[in-house]
């Protein structure tokens, strides 16, 4: 990554090199703006005099919500601003949403900057693709704990979990995190396909559950079940349309399970325009009953 030029702005036509093509060389802070909010102006000084200071250590993208607000909303999923995504190996791997502190930007920046741990991370690693399993993971745990704030040791160690099929263990880890660690995309995603792969596992079969909702339709466990089931059988459609009725009757359901459920759903289906523009919509409604 150049040292000359680390702040750039984006369109829908340059993002996928400017973002994602780069977050493959280094860390990608997007900066999703308007101006018409007022912390976004205040945050904008903020952010870069970080990249100058970082002189090139991660690249700064603003991205403008007002002239591409259709791009964002369908295709990048911001639908409020400030947000501050950060992004590294082509994926989301920290958020901020509103105007935050200098310092909260700085740790978000610094924990993707290269950490002498990443070097015992890649002996890990190695050892896992060296078929020692359980000595790669047991590791990694140790890692964990002797780098909390290096977040490429957790998500290795929990991806290989969800890989290994111990999704107990995985959900048990993740429950165990902080509240601010859980939010992050990359867990949530974990947690929620671990979640429904648990569920369907567990459930009765679908024609007995589609009885059961029938008959009881507040039981939400079934319809949890139910749209887990949708979901193996990839059937989209259905298995939003059982959590959406979760929402509408209890929005906090195991913990929020149904919206993370929608919300992986959603980015599951992101190619589909149609379908993916119609199920937010439906989202946001339910969730402003």
């Amino acid at each position: 990554m150049s040292s000359k030029k680390f702040i750039e702005d984006a369109t829908p036509e340059n993002f996928s090199d400017l973002v994602i093509g780069n977050s493959m060389r280094g860390p990608v802070l997007v900066n999703y703006w308007s101006a018409k909010a007022g912390p976004c102006l205040k945050l904008w000084p903020v952010l870069e005099k970080l990249a100058h200071e970082f002189a090139g250590k991660f690249l700064l993208v603003n991205f403008n919500t007002d002239k591409y607000f259709d791009f964002a909303r369908q295709h990048l999923g911001v639908t409020s601003v400030p947000v501050v995504k950060m992004y590294r190996q082509q994926q989301v791997v920290d958020v901020i949403h509103g105007a935050e502190s200098e310092s909260s930007f700085r740790r978000m920046i610094e924990k993707q900057l290269p950490r002498p741990s990443d070097a015992l991370l890649l002996d890990a690693v190695n050892l896992y693709q060296q078929g020692q399993v359980d000595a790669a993971l047991a590791e990694l745990q140790v890692l964990q704990k002797q780098d909390a704030d290096n977040p490429r040791i957790l998500l290795t160690w929990l991806r290989l979990l969800f890989r290994e099929g111990r999704l107990t263990d995985l959900l048990a880890q993740i429950n165990a995190l902080p509240d601010s660690v859980q939010k992050n995309e990359d867990i949530i995603n974990l947690q929620t396909h671990a979640g429904f792969i648990l569920a369907a596992q567990k459930a009765p079969a679908a024609a007995q559950l589609q009885n059961v909702i029938m008959q009881q339709p507040d039981n939400l466990d079934a319809r949890y079940q139910m749209s887990a089931l949708y979901l193996v059988a990839d059937q989209y459609s259905e298995a939003m349309d059982q959590l959406l009725q979760i929402i509408v009757r209890n929005r906090g359901y195991a913990n929020d399970a149904a919206v993370k459920g929608m919300v992986t759903l959603l980015n599951m289906v992101n190619n589909d325009e149609s379908l993916t523009k119609t199920y937010r919509q439906k989202m946001m409604d339910a969730l402003n009953r």
